[in-house]
């Protein structure tokens, strides 16, 4: 099979999928006629499609002509709540709505890669399954599709994201940590109110508040390992009801960004710990409420760090595997990851002539779409393999 030449076949169709996307973005959890949308596509391949009650996205199950593993590709579906730059042919048709991420993109190259996927199923050596996950940007959205057991019997998963700070013609699949989790905490800091001519008689909780901001930064300046990551930020304070009354209540809500599994776990209490112990010198107490959102991304699976970056090579070229560093940002592929073995890498689409200059999350976020089809023979590639050297 030369996955190459099958996926640049596709180019034209993914190129079409992807603006369709990009026109009619939804919000996560919402993608109902992005899924409708999917789940046509998929079903004018004779390809079998399971879709969720109660939850958007839909997996897609292609079964090989010879036994073996099952593997598991997956593409997110959602958009970002953001008003697009009007210029392109394909803008978002939904005001307030934009594919300002790359999701259409990963949407677009995985239908492309179902296309050449189920012309050849038999001489695939064992399964494919492709999974359409809704709500990326939201957090642990993931885990409902394992609650749904749509990873059951799977054996490995792989996934990618269309990556601004990459070239053209560039990829990473590297080993180790990619990106961080991402946890939030919120604080409620009680004191006692007094006026603000008397303040002997009360207990200040912003005074407090601001002393466990600060004390905060003890733990990655002072505690977590100088070799490891940590980023504890507070990004609202919230109290007080007159600029002469001393506050009684304070809510401070932040996040925790780190690699660290074991060190991740233990953020909860220390974080209690530390601001209950720094708010009692100001005759204050503190709770913490402490939320676990998407795990860090690790990639600690040699053997699919390899397959992906054959992969890479095979489709894009043997100089095309480029080095990124490790990202505070968040993926919840990792959930997957929690589960099952897999990897996670970057698809490069930088024009170095500066038309694709705008980041992630910016109202006038594009990408070259020539490298989509690469994509798609990305993931392609990777199933085949995969099942190839597993069979």
């Amino acid at each position: 099979m030369d996955i190459k030449t099958l996926a640049k076949e596709q180019e034209s169709y993914i190129i079409e999928c992807r603006r369709w996307l990009h026109a009619h973005p939804e919000l996560g959890t919402q993608e109902v006629e992005t899924t409708r949308f999917i789940k046509e596509q998929l079903d004018s391949m004779g390809i079998p499609v399971q879709t969720f009650e109660g939850i958007t996205g839909c997996v897609a199950t292609i079964q090989g002509g010879q036994p073996g593993k099952t593997v598991m590709l997956r593409a997110d579906i959602d958009a970002l709540p953001i008003q697009e730059n009007p210029g392109k042919s394909y803008c978002s048709l939904n005001p307030g709505v934009m594919h300002a991420c790359g999701h259409d993109c990963h949407t677009a190259m995985l239908l492309g890669a179902a296309r050449v996927l189920q012309d050849h199923r038999q001489e695939l050596k064992g399964t494919v399954k492709l999974i359409f996950q809704m709500a990326e940007e939201i957090g642990r959205k993931s885990e409902e599709y394992v609650k749904q057991g749509a990873l059951e019997g799977v054996d490995a998963i792989f996934g990618m994201h269309v990556w601004s700070a990459l070239d053209k013609g560039k990829a990473n699949f590297e080993g180790g940590g990619r990106m961080a989790c991402s946890d939030r905490f919120t604080i409620q800091i009680h004191g006692k109110a007094a006026h603000g001519s008397a303040p002997h008689q009360g207990h200040d909780a912003i005074l407090a508040a601001a002393a466990a901001v600060m004390a905060l930064q003890s733990l990655p300046s002072r505690v977590v390992n100088p070799m490891d990551s940590l980023v504890v930020s507070v990004g609202m304070m919230n109290g007080g009801t007159k600029e002469n009354i001393l506050c009684d209540h304070v809510e401070l809500v932040g996040t925790v960004r780190a690699f660290d599994r074991e060190f991740r776990n233990s953020m909860p209490q220390r974080i209690q710990n530390l601001v209950a112990n720094v708010v009692q010198g100001y005759n204050c107490t503190a709770d913490c409420d402490y939320y676990f959102g998407p795990s860090p991304l690790i990639n600690d699976h040699e053997d699919l760090n390899r397959l992906a970056q054959g992969a890479a090579k095979k489709i894009i070229g043997d100089d095309c595997l480029v080095s990124l560093n490790k990202m505070m940002g968040a993926e919840d592929f990792s959930v997957y990851m929690e589960h099952i073995p897999g990897v996670y890498g970057y698809l490069g689409f930088k024009d170095l002539g500066g038309r694709t200059e705008y980041i992630h999350h910016h109202p006038a976020f594009d990408v070259d779409e020539s490298v989509l089809w690469n994509g798609t023979g990305i993931y392609v590639q990777f199933a085949v393999d995969y099942l190839e050297e597993k069979s």
